[in-house]
């Protein structure tokens, strides 16, 4: 288990709240147009062009909860910095900033299925909901088809 405490970003997916590792966050922008890119897996959205530099752009929706993510004016791209590599995530609305200390973050139940589990850390029991802390390398490192959420 981690030790510590890390800053996150709160994330929206439908009803499902994520946070995503402030420190691998380079910035979150506005919902644009990416551009196609044919024969390519449902959960990449396409390309953006980020201050001259394409970046790609997945749709978490689709990632972790085999659903796209609505598009709405609250939508946002949150971009990440992991390694060599930059890509946008959207996401359906960003919320706080908050600290977690890791002594307090909780492995995910046994139920949640395998190709879901697989891209969180684990959880917090915030006052009023469940804060599922993505791993970033995890999505960052996806290539080819998503296993079946089923």
């Amino acid at each position: 288990m981690i030790s510590g405490e890390k800053d996150y970003v709160c994330c929206r997916l439908g009803s499902m709240l994520v946070g995503i590792d402030l420190s691998k966050v380079q910035e979150i922008n506005r919902q644009t147009a990416a551009t196609f890119v044919p024969l390519v897996e449902p959960y990449v959205r396409g390309l953006i062009n980020l201050r001259g530099s394409l970046v790609t752009v997945l749709d978490l929706g689709v990632i972790v909860r085999g659903e796209a993510t609505a598009e709405s004016n609250k939508a946002r791209t949150v971009v990440l910095e992991t390694g060599d590599e930059v890509h946008g995530l959207v996401v359906g609305e960003v919320g706080d900033v908050i600290t977690v200390d890791h002594a307090k973050v909780e492995p995910l139940p046994s139920h949640v299925p395998a190709a879901q589990r697989r891209w969180f850390t684990g959880m917090l029991q915030l006052a009023n909901e469940l804060l599922l802390l993505l791993d970033v390398n995890a999505v960052s490192q996806l290539n080819g088809p998503i296993p079946s959420l089923a």
